[in-house]
């Protein structure tokens, strides 16, 4: 993964905006997820995936996952000083872990119909990652944005999820800490 580790003694920057999306050619067929963290200074920092053989929601969810841990791995929740938005095009993702998930654990992971829930795996996940961020004080504030609606947090992850999936070459941008290290990451 293309993270960036910020020493503790270090003050981190505020983030301000989280974009996800995920890309599937074939759904099922080769995916890509694309992540997008914007800081208060300005920065910008991408982060991107693939799986060759997966469905568009688990790139969603994989999408999120990454920023979540992004989080956790960089200890933003450590300077957070209010909660961090998070836009996501998948109403199956920002559903799922707002409403979905309390009845799914109720049920032993299972559906209002008594089926398994699918994704299970990466739920389980997402719900771990947010938990522990919230119990370090930092809520993410999960919000819908409409897919291909020209908001360039979410057009930019969907270029990143689609280069992913298709195996495409493209640069993604890394936030340089304050001792001026920087890094460019391709596919």
């Amino acid at each position: 993964a293309n993270l960036l580790y910020y020493p503790h003694s270090m003050t981190q920057p505020q983030v301000q905006n989280i974009y996800t999306d995920g890309a599937c050619s074939g759904n099922p067929g080769p995916g890509g997820w694309g992540t997008r963290i914007e800081f208060a200074d300005g920065q910008v920092q991408e982060l991107g995936g693939r799986d060759t053989a997966t469905t568009n929601n688990r790139m969603e969810m994989q999408a999120a996952i990454a920023a979540l841990e992004f989080l956790q791995e960089n200890n933003i929740a450590d300077d957070a000083t209010e909660p961090v938005t998070l836009h996501t095009d998948s109403e199956y993702l920002k559903n799922g872990i707002t409403k979905w998930i309390k009845g799914w654990k109720k049920k032993g992971w299972k559906t209002s119909s008594g089926k398994p829930v699918l994704n299970k795996d990466l739920w389980q996940q997402l719900d771990q990652l947010s938990q522990s961020l919230n119990t370090d004080k930092l809520k993410i504030d999960w919000r819908y944005v409409r897919g291909h609606a020209g908001n360039p947090g979410n057009e930019r992850c969907d270029e990143i999820a689609r280069a992913y999936s298709h195996s495409q070459p493209i640069a993604l941008k890394q936030h340089s800490s304050t001792n001026g290290i920087s890094t460019k990451a391709t596919v």
